[in-house]
């Protein structure tokens, strides 16, 4: 014959599995969450040196197209201008190519690939023909685009690209 004791006695055995099951479940859930949280932090970082190197690229183009407006404000004519700063895979005047090692160096950004710099008459479209009509320039100027490519730290086999156009008038 049963005690009253040996019965709540075997109603636990019956419920005696679950609440370590609940317990297991809600380690499982934390887990998974946590898990999600470092793979959002992750991509958060990787994001971050994307951002890092494009606002590094701005300032490169900037402090170029800076240097090209203070070597006109010194009274450099187009011409003149074209041939120290103009260049393209490496190769160019005696100013790109100090830019283009500055870029690519050590200080510079990872994985950056030697600039393009192109530089012509505001009158003039990049093959070298006549805008026509001519366009309404009141001060001489030149077109100056600065182009700067590199590898993605992750994957060399993704390239960003950051692309600057300015006008700089020329003080002749």
């Amino acid at each position: 014959m049963k005690t009253k004791f040996e019965k709540t006695n075997d109603a636990r055995s019956v419920n005696s599995g679950f609440m370590l099951v609940e317990v297991l479940v809600s380690i499982l859930l934390f887990a998974v969450g946590i898990l999600a949280l470092v793979g959002l932090q992750a991509r958060a970082l990787t994001e971050t040196s994307d951002v890092q190197y494009r606002t590094e690229a701005i300032h490169f183009a900037e402090a170029y197209a800076g240097r090209i407006w203070a070597a006109s404000s010194g009274g450099l004519s187009g011409p003149e201008i074209d041939a120290l700063f103009s260049g393209e895979a490496g190769k160019g005047g005696s100013h790109y190519a100090a830019f283009s090692s500055r870029l690519t160096g050590a200080h510079g950004i990872p994985g950056a690939q030697a600039p393009t710099v192109r530089i012509v008459d505001a009158s003039r479209n990049f093959n070298n023909q006549s805008v026509d009509p001519p366009q309404a320039v009141t001060v001489p100027s030149v077109n100056v685009t600065i182009t700067i490519l590199w590898a993605d730290k992750e994957n060399s086999e993704v390239v960003h690209r950051y692309t600057q156009t300015s006008s700089i008038g020329l003080n002749v």
